[in-house]
């Protein structure tokens, strides 16, 4: 009873407010690339203009992609690289970061192929 009434506590504090837990690598990465300033290279911009994709969706990879850290370079200085991958309309879908210290890169964007 008590471990209830310590639920319901906790979910009215914590409920309202904008709280989240990321620990998993996967929401760190993604945490860390929303909190920063993003620009798009030319090769990034004309995909999604090719393929008549917003490039807002970028916020989307950001909040619900899978980081591929087998395809990313997260050791690389001064700047690290990670492939972040979604489906979009049943298409499968990435992007290639540039993460540096202020800066957001997406340095590219493409279909997965076989997906």
């Amino acid at each position: 009873m008590g471990l209830l009434i310590g639920i319901v506590f906790v979910k009215l504090i914590f409920g309202k407010k904008d709280v989240t837990f990321d620990y998993l690598p996967n929401d760190r990465v993604l945490k860390t690339l929303r909190t920063k300033q993003r620009v798009f290279s030319d090769n990034a911009y004309q995909f999604f203009y090719n393929q008549n994709i917003d490039t807002s969706v970028v916020e989307s990879f950001l909040k619900e992609g899978d980081v591929n850290f087998s395809q990313s370079q997260q050791r690389q200085k001064p700047c690290n690289f990670y492939q972040i991958e979604k489906d979009i309309e049943n298409k499968s879908y990435a992007i290639f970061v540039r993460n540096c210290d202020t800066l957001v890169t997406v340095e590219k964007a493409y279909k997965l192929s076989g997906k």
